[in-house]
């Protein structure tokens, strides 16, 4: 009897230790909060062409393999930055902690594309700024490719949902990944623009490989995305929208001096070349009836959640509530379904001990496969 109770209360504490880890694989009890206390970062090269990196977060202990993908872009005028920025870090890390894989990327940057003397006033000229962020936003569909092409090549080894990959960033990055999910095509690109930069875009983009898909690798998978997180991104154009649009989430600060709330030059500057922010953008898609919500932060400039931690907990949250609100994962039932096709191999109630035919309340149920199922029964 005495070895009866210790290896029940060696199995209890077993059990308790997985729970703090191990999740339901469905929305009940994943992606609102952060339920895992520990991310693992993998860095790999998503671009052989250009040898651009990624940092690819994951939860430790997560034994789900169909999970949502958010895919980040660090800010810098596409100037500076890396996948390494603060903002990004703290954003994969939150995400990954609910239950997400995310990644945050490396992209070419304006010194890449225009060289060292012009990167710093690429904006100032359509043709370079053009070249600038298209190439750019061609590394981001590269990324996508990349994990769709791990899903069909490498089984799989980050355990996505290649159908929910959802792309955004800060400022450059929210801009790269606006264009990569609302930008299909040449033809859209260059369609709202006049003759002269219609011209100038057609011939970058018929420069590339892959067209508008660009040639940063990963070629003969797609590109789309489930969805955009704009934090204060913009689109070159508010045209770009439409009625198949994907839903698309904005934070921005109504003072942004960078990039503009509504439409205007970049900087505000109507010299430079046009911009829609999350101010223009969001009003917009909502006439379309495309599913959308927008943050406003009143008279703060661009991007106030990098020197405020309560703004980007602000942002942390809104986001993740549009996310959760949008995702496509398992409800309970459909957990459970899944779960009684499985081996039982027994079940335990608080105390560690066997349940018995009359059970309430909450038990573990311990599988063949090894998995642990938190239920509780209530009838």
């Amino acid at each position: 009897m005495k070895h009866y109770s210790t290896l029940l209360l060696f199995t209890l504490f077993s059990i308790l230790q997985l729970s703090a880890q191990i999740v339901d694989c469905d929305c009940d009890n994943r992606y609102a909060t952060e339920i895992f206390s520990d991310v693992n970062v993998e860095t790999v090269t998503y671009s052989d062409v250009h040898n651009l990196q990624m940092d690819i977060y994951t939860p430790v202990g997560d034994v789900c393999s169909n999970r949502p993908l958010l895919i980040f872009a660090h800010g810098g005028t596409f100037i500076f930055g890396s996948k390494t920025n603060p903002s990004m870090v703290e954003l994969c890390e939150s995400f990954a902690k609910k239950g997400y894989v995310t990644a945050s990327i490396n992209y070419r940057l304006a010194v890449d594309i225009v060289g060292l003397w012009n990167q710093f006033t690429y904006y100032t000229d359509t043709q370079s700024a053009y070249e600038v962020v298209l190439n750019a936003v061609t590394d981001g569909k590269a990324a996508i490719r990349y994990f769709r092409k791990d899903v069909a090549e490498n089984g799989n080894s980050f355990g996505i949902d290649q159908n929910q990959i959802w792309g955004g960033g800060n400022s450059a990055g929210g801009v790269l990944f606006l264009h990569a999910a609302h930008v299909g095509s040449l033809e859209e690109f260059i369609e709202p623009l006049d003759a002269n930069r219609a011209t100038m875009a057609a011939n970058i983009i018929n420069s590339f490989d892959g067209g508008i898909e660009g040639d940063s690798g990963n070629a003969g998978y797609s590109s789309e995305l489930a969805g955009a997180i704009s934090l204060a991104g913009a689109l070159h154009r508010s045209e770009y929208l439409d009625l198949n649009d994907v839903p698309s989430v904005f934070c921005h600060g109504d003072a942004d001096g960078v990039v503009p709330y509504d439409c205007n030059g970049f900087q505000n500057n109507s010299n430079y070349d046009q911009l829609c922010g999350g101010g223009a953008l969001h009003p917009e898609m909502e006439s379309l009836g495309l599913i959308t919500e927008l943050l406003t932060f009143p008279n703060d400039p661009h991007c106030p959640w990098d020197a405020s931690s309560s703004k980007m907990n602000q942002v942390k949250s809104f986001v993740s509530d549009f996310l959760y609100n949008n995702i496509d994962c398992a409800p309970a039932s459909a957990v459970n379904e899944f779960k009684n096709s499985k081996e039982l191999l027994y079940q335990l109630d608080m105390l560690g001990r066997p349940s018995s035919p009359n059970q309430r309340g909450l038990v573990f149920n311990v599988y063949k496969d090894g998995s642990v199922q938190k239920e509780y029964i209530i009838y």
